[in-house]
């Protein structure tokens, strides 16, 4: 039997054609096991974040029946510091999120629409966004508040204050 008759045997045809359509389907499987492998490296860094994030104390079973349970994705407070497309808020505990500005993200001080450059250290704001595997929040949506109201106590109707030198 010659190598060509090998060649142009059905039987020939059928062999290779097995091992085609078996090496497709480990590339496919291999496939299927590196996006996988990526998805969970993302769960994996996320989880590492997570806490840090969003502003919890410490992990618990499943984050069930804790009372410090972390709020959604996003962040309020004052901001401490600035270094554009970044922002540092530190909220009401003391804990700093990490927020990235997108060419995406709509900022707002009232109603109006503002720029990235706008933002002072010290503006109060609250952020909405999506956690990236850093522990950083990617804003959506940043509105810049007023200060709150002074909490010092105003003089009495009635009654006046000696403003003179004695």
């Amino acid at each position: 039997m010659d190598i060509k008759e090998v060649y142009e045997s059905k039987k020939a045809r059928h062999i290779f054609f097995g091992i085609c359509i078996a090496i497709i389907a480990l590339l496919i499987f291999q496939a299927g096991i590196f996006v996988g492998f990526k998805k969970a490296e993302f769960s994996e860094q996320l989880g590492e974040n997570y806490y840090q994030a969003f502003g919890t104390s410490s992990r618990g079973p499943v984050g069930f029946f804790r009372e410090d349970i972390a709020g959604g994705h996003g962040a309020s407070g004052k901001i401490v510091r600035i270094n554009l497309p970044t922002l540092v808020i530190s909220n009401s505990d003391n804990t700093e999120k990490v927020i990235i500005i997108t060419d995406d993200t709509l900022i707002r001080r009232f109603r109006d629409q503002i720029a990235a450059t706008d933002i002072k250290v010290g503006d109060l704001a609250i952020v909405l966004g999506e956690p990236d595997t850093k522990g950083q929040i990617s804003a959506k949506l940043i509105r810049l508040l007023p200060p709150p109201p002074s909490l010092s106590p105003s003089p009495k109707l009635g009654t006046t204050t000696n403003t003179t030198n004695q």
